[in-house]
């Protein structure tokens, strides 16, 4: 296996309530040389993303208490950290919950049983697209 350079000191914060997802994905991103931050909460995530200024955050819909919409907004409603890529990961393909994302100022929105090829590729182009914040060298 040749040596991740994906990732090099990027940080991908990882916002899920369900502790089994949230392995699977730290583990994929680990492996491709990305640091990873993890939550089980819409609070707690708050605070980590204030705290250490992730690169990209994934971000799971449907949590108790403070759900993924929620947490987006604050997120985006945060001078210091609106500019943070936010994945949107979902369990169905509901396109009333995809439009809903995108309001609550997701990037992007992919279904939970993603490969692991296509989540690292979602998170570099995802990390690539928020390097330049004019599209005019595209």
């Amino acid at each position: 296996m040749a040596t991740p350079t994906t990732g090099s000191h990027r940080t991908v914060l990882i916002i899920d309530d369900q502790p089994f997802f949230i392995n699977m994905q730290q583990t994929i991103l680990k492996q491709q040389g990305y640091q990873v931050l993890s939550s089980t909460s819409g609070p707690e995530g708050l605070k980590l993303a204030k705290k250490h200024k992730p690169d990209l955050i994934l971000l799971d819909i449907e949590m108790p208490g403070m759900d993924g919409f929620a947490v987006c907004q604050q997120l985006k409603q945060d001078e210091e950290l609106r500019q943070i890529p936010v994945i949107i990961l979902t369990g169905t393909q509901d396109l009333k919950l995809n439009e809903k994302a995108f309001k609550a100022g997701a990037d992007v929105t992919v279904l939970k049983s993603i490969s692991g090829e296509r989540l690292i590729n979602m998170v570099r182009i995802t990390l690539e697209r928020g390097k330049s914040p004019s599209p005019a060298g595209a």
